[in-house]
């Protein structure tokens, strides 16, 4: 048996992975300042401890997805900045999610009501 270093697994190519979003008003908590907030696509693994995560929550209650961070600090966004934030910021927040958040977790366009509001003939 040979003692050979283990290497990490590492995402290669060139998508990007993570982003950051200049909030229009930035917010102060806990005598920080954010002014910007990052975002990051999950691994396998923080997926399945997210969900881990919410398993005996009442399903009411709010959740903010693992996905934003503090550059400064690499640590989540406190639930308490992303609730009071301006809602413009939050819309952009939002937006830019779409492009982070699993496939699985997004709505399949096929599920939405029909633009016209029609429903389909039997």
């Amino acid at each position: 048996m040979t003692d050979e270093p283990k290497t990490a697994a590492r995402f290669v190519g060139d998508q990007a992975r993570s982003r950051s979003v200049k909030l229009g008003w930035p917010i102060e908590f806990g005598g920080r300042i954010y002014e910007e907030i990052y975002l990051k696509r999950l691994r396998a693994a923080e997926v399945a401890a997210f969900q881990d995560s919410l398993k005996g929550k009442d399903p009411a209650s709010r959740v903010i997805w693992p996905i934003f961070f503090d550059a400064a600090e690499g640590a989540a966004i406190p639930f308490e900045v992303m609730e009071a934030l301006d809602d413009d910021d939050r819309y952009e927040l939002d937006k830019a999610a779409l492009d982070f958040l699993p496939r699985r977790f997004l709505a399949d366009p096929s599920d939405s009501p029909r633009e016209s509001g029609e429903t389909t003939g039997s």
